[in-house]
């Protein structure tokens, strides 16, 4: 795995984290969100992610 994408990864869960705190988006946005995260990073770096 390419060791930028990782970390630009953890980073959107970080900040995705902070909008479901803040009460900006639901479980189920989150959930939906982060799916197509990892879909992205999966996709561009074609190995898992986290």
């Amino acid at each position: 795995m390419v060791k930028g994408s990782n970390v630009e990864y953890l980073w959107s869960v970080h900040l995705l984290k902070k909008l479901r705190e803040e009460n900006m988006i639901s479980d189920e946005e989150y959930a939906a969100i982060d799916r197509e995260n990892r879909k992205s990073f999966y996709k561009n770096d074609n190995q898992r992610i986290a």
